[in-house]
């Protein structure tokens, strides 16, 4: 079976040593590469409810997630009419995109990606008055469209502390069929910002929320979790949320799996079960994304991991 994302690996490793079997941290001044294999613990909570049947063949997934920085021009920080459309024929070179921000120029952004899969957006054409979650994904593997979206519990700031309440900020859950019988969870979720106080308190409860949410969805199953958290486990305030998600659901930051060097606050987690292992085999930041003058095409840097999938 040709592993999905095969195409981009050879451009996006950075260099020979990419594919040593032992972990190794690849930096220049364009990107970083970290390449290794770390598997994800087989043993989850619950019975695994995956679909039984013949053994497909092992495989790979290419995870690429990016806030795209999509609120209208001039309210965004980045240049989106100018920049999403550039952003737009990079994602086809990644077999799974998870975007954040994707707002008010989705049409821009799905026009030249080559997915046969993307998600029906919150809205479309695109409401000022209300903007959604922002939350979309394109997929080389079919997946549950429209996708469940959840909004987070609460939000702080019209135009302060962030102004997370200009939009709805939440998570988005559809489960893919990476082969057949071969199924994967997939979340992607965009996290309260700011430091207000407030900020700190909806990120405590949402992330402790998220993980009962996620178990009763994806119990005993193969997950990955991915988008803009927000949070770093170098934060004092926000190390015990993701530390919590972490114990609570199983899983394992792919960055941290991987010794990267560079955490951000755009996370791929990630979890094997009973019948899907899972082993994190590369963690980069692609060093295409960027403009005719070197400057980046969003606000963010986007992430991409590399997973190795082995039905059981």
């Amino acid at each position: 079976m040709r592993p999905l994302g095969l195409l981009v690996i050879g451009l996006a490793c950075g260099g020979p040593g990419a594919t040593t079997t032992d972990a190794t941290t690849e930096a220049s001044a364009t990107g970083t590469s970290t390449t290794g294999a770390t598997t994800a613990d087989e043993t989850t909570a619950g019975a695994d409810t995956q679909t039984t049947g013949p053994v497909a063949d092992p495989g790979e997934l290419v995870i690429l997630t990016y806030n795209v920085a999509g609120l209208p021009e001039g309210i965004s920080s980045s240049h989106p009419e100018v920049n999403t459309p550039q952003i737009s024929p990079l994602l086809s070179s990644f077999a799974l995109v998870l975007v954040q921000e994707d707002f008010y120029y989705h049409a821009a952004l799905a026009a030249d990606a080559s997915h046969p899969y993307p998600s029906t957006p919150y809205m479309e054409p695109p409401d000022i008055a209300d903007l959604g979650d922002g939350l979309n994904r394109f997929s080389q593997s079919a997946f549950d469209d429209p996708v469940e979206r959840v909004p987070w519990h609460d939000c702080s700031g019209q135009l302060d502390c962030a102004s997370d309440c200009l939009a709805t900020k939440g998570w988005s859950y559809s489960r893919h069929a990476l082969d057949e019988g071969v199924e994967l969870d997939v979340y992607n979720l965009h996290m309260e910002a700011g430091s207000c106080p407030e900020d700190l308190v909806i990120r405590a409860v949402a992330s402790a929320m998220l993980v009962d949410q996620v178990t009763a969805r994806s119990e005993g199953r193969a997950v990955v979790i991915a988008g803009d958290f927000n949070m770093r486990f170098t934060d004092p305030d926000d190390a015990p949320n993701l530390e919590g998600l972490l114990a609570g659901l199983g899983l394992q930051d792919a960055c941290q799996a991987l010794d990267c060097g560079d955490e951000r606050i755009d996370k791929v987690l990630f979890r094997g079960s009973a019948s899907l292992e899972l082993a994190a085999l590369e963690w980069w930041v692609p060093p295409e994304f960027i403009d005719g003058e070197g400057e980046d095409l969003s606000d963010h840097k986007p992430v991409a991991v590399r997973l190795a999938y082995t039905p059981q």
